[in-house]
């Protein structure tokens, strides 16, 4: 089910797909804080039920958050011009877990992260709440494979400069899987799991979670 903004004219939009929460955002248009689609993008984390739909995703064509593609590296950069700095208040405030990316043509997963700071040491699988966003572009199809800086940040955790593709599987309210597959042969090259009850994600407050939480 997907819910348009106010005309089919714009391209943001939100769609509950079982499990999942997909706020998707359009970013050739204005996401700043104050523009109409910021309003959009707070309105879908913001009215999401985590008893529902427990695992909540971002969405967008050009990397608004992590990438250490060479272009950006030359611009002085991981993201386009004016991104996560208006968004990353929303990811935390409202725990998104996962944001996906494409335009730069490779793969790359980052840390969960919040404000350049890797928040959790794990690399493949996160138990209860994780406290930062994790991104990964999967733009590795359509065009030219694009090449990495050669000065990889330290958030960066596992870079492919090839073509595949990312899978979501949501086993059940607790327990969720991600897979990057190469389309070339179809095998796992990389993955990760989250592990929580979504009372977790409602003991959480702005910037930061109760250690004792709703489900321990």
């Amino acid at each position: 089910r997907a819910e348009f903004g106010t005309s089919r004219a714009k391209f943001w939009y939100k769609t509950d797909y079982g499990m999942f929460r997909f706020c998707i955002a359009d970013s050739e248009h204005d996401w700043r804080e104050g523009s109409e689609q910021y309003k959009f993008i707070e309105h879908c984390l913001s009215t999401v039920d985590r008893k529902q739909q427990p695992w909540l995703i971002f969405s967008a064509h050009r990397p608004l958050g992590y990438s250490s593609n060479s272009w950006y590296a030359m611009e002085g950069s991981f993201e386009e011009p004016m991104g996560r700095e208006s968004l990353q208040g929303l990811w935390q405030k409202y725990k998104v877990d996962i944001a996906f990316y494409g335009h730069v043509h490779n793969y790359e997963r980052v840390c969960p992260i919040y404000q350049n700071q890797c928040v959790n040491k794990e690399k493949t699988h996160y138990s209860g709440t994780v406290n930062g966003t994790i991104h990964i572009v999967v733009g590795g199809g359509g065009s030219h494979l694009s090449d990495f800086t050669t000065a990889p940040p330290v958030w960066s955790l596992y870079k492919d400069r090839d073509y595949g593709f990312g899978k979501l599987t949501a086993f059940n309210h607790s327990y969720l899987l991600f897979e990057y597959k190469k389309s070339s042969d179809g095998k796992v090259y990389d993955s990760f799991t989250i592990s929580r009850d979504y009372r977790d994600v409602l003991a959480c407050v702005h910037d930061g979670c109760e250690k004792t939480t709703l489900a321990s």
